[in-house]
């Protein structure tokens, strides 16, 4: 499958190089092309670079990692997204650890946004089938390979309002070792972006460290 990158952060960058070295035809799109250059060349040449709009273009799944900005002012049309599947993997920034607080307050906070970001992105490319997946997991996770992450059943929560673009994610999750877990249609996008949340608060705060993760499981009856 073609999947076009629109971020190269720690996101981006680490899922891209997963699904390259699991067989898939991947573009990473960045502003700054020599981290898009570095990103292919780890890839080892099953990987191409380019632009954001250039990711766009060529992917027939893109995934989506720039937080804060929409791809209406991001790329230089939106119309190369329609029909296509786009993953949503943002968080809204940490209130005193990514971004200022404005209480002042110490430590960690969070502030989940109504509508959800994956929300907002839908109404902004409203002819693409956004998908909110993979923001619950920390990168150092994704990093594994897919030997030492199967056993564990580490879920991919992800929820959407297309049954086929969902099952073209879920499939993605599941070609690197992951478990995917459908949540829904598109407005579970907010329960899945507050469970990031809590992810992080673990990792963060009550000090998890970067491979806390979660693993859906339904235990045998008694």
């Amino acid at each position: 499958m073609k999947i076009g990158i629109i971020g190269i952060g720690s996101m981006g960058r680490t899922l891209g190089l997963r699904w390259a070295q699991s067989g898939h035809h991947v573009l990473f799109g960045s502003r700054d092309r020599s981290k898009a250059d570095a990103a292919a060349a780890e890839a080892g040449g099953r990987a191409e670079a380019g632009d954001f709009d250039a990711a766009a273009a060529f992917g027939e799944v893109v995934l989506y990692t720039v937080r804060d900005v929409l791809p209406s002012r991001l790329l230089r049309g939106a119309q190369p997204l329609a029909g296509k599947v786009v993953i949503d993997c943002t968080n809204s920034g940490i209130l005193g650890v990514e971004v200022p607080d404005p209480e002042n307050r110490s430590g960690a906070h969070f502030s989940t946004p109504i509508p959800a970001r994956a929300e907002r992105l839908a109404a902004d490319v409203a002819e693409a089938h956004v998908v909110k997946a993979f923001n619950t997991l920390p990168a150092q996770v994704i990093a594994l390979p897919r030997a030492a992450l199967a056993p564990h059943g580490v879920s991919v929560l992800l929820c959407g309002d297309d049954a086929a673009a969902k099952a073209v994610v879920k499939s993605l999750a599941e070609d690197i070792g992951f478990v995917g877990v459908d949540c829904g249609g598109l407005e579970r996008a907010q329960l899945v972006e507050g469970t990031a949340d809590l992810v992080r608060l673990l990792i963060i705060e009550m000090g998890l460290g970067p491979f806390a993760t979660l693993s859906v499981k339904v235990l045998p009856e008694g």
